[in-house]
């Protein structure tokens, strides 16, 4: 007798007697044939059993100064999976020289795709960026998302002496470090 335990959040639950058990999947945008393990022993005792599956699309994340695909790229750009409230998973990526950083193995489908959140956490320290949980969905099994970190704005500094009203100190460097 088949027993189906429909997941919601990567959780679900179902009364099940002991026994061996083929798996199968069929979860939209993973390679259903990937479950892993494809057979487990139901045993009294143990009452949660994990699972993996995995998904085989390729989402580019291409940032440029100008959010174009000719735009001037940025290197050294970092980001992250989330789920949609900007809980972290997996390693972080980076943009390589064409400013491209590539999440490999990540759900697609042509109708009905699971949606994909991911994050900025970093730019390469000249330009700004947007630090927000973003989302998209693959309806084919490679795409690409532009993305904007425009070049940080030219800033005036005025250093005068405490205690001389206005007067300018005439040279020196000062040096902001990021906390």
């Amino acid at each position: 007798m088949d027993k189906q335990v429909i997941i919601t959040n990567g959780v679900g639950t179902s009364d099940i007697i002991n026994g061996n058990y083929n798996v199968t999947a069929d979860v939209t945008g993973y390679s259903n044939q990937t479950i892993t393990p494809a057979s487990v022993n139901i045993v009294e005792g143990t009452n949660t059993y994990n699972f993996t599956i995995e998904a085989d699309g390729t989402l580019t994340i291409h940032v440029t100064e100008d959010g174009t695909s000719g735009g001037t790229p940025i290197v050294g750009a970092t980001f992250i999976r989330t789920d949609s409230s900007g809980t972290e998973y997996g390693t972080a990526i980076t943009t390589d020289a064409s400013g491209n950083a590539v999440f490999n193995n990540v759900p697609y489908d042509a109708t009905g795709a699971p949606t994909i959140y991911y994050k900025q956490t970093a730019s390469d320290g000249n330009h700004e960026f947007d630090n927000t949980v973003q989302s998209t969905t693959l309806t084919t099994q490679t795409s690409t998302v532009e993305v904007t970190n425009a070049p940080g704005a030219t800033r005036t500094i005025n250093l005068t002496d405490a205690n001389y009203d206005n007067l300018p100190i005439e040279s020196g460097t000062l040096t902001l470090s990021s906390n």
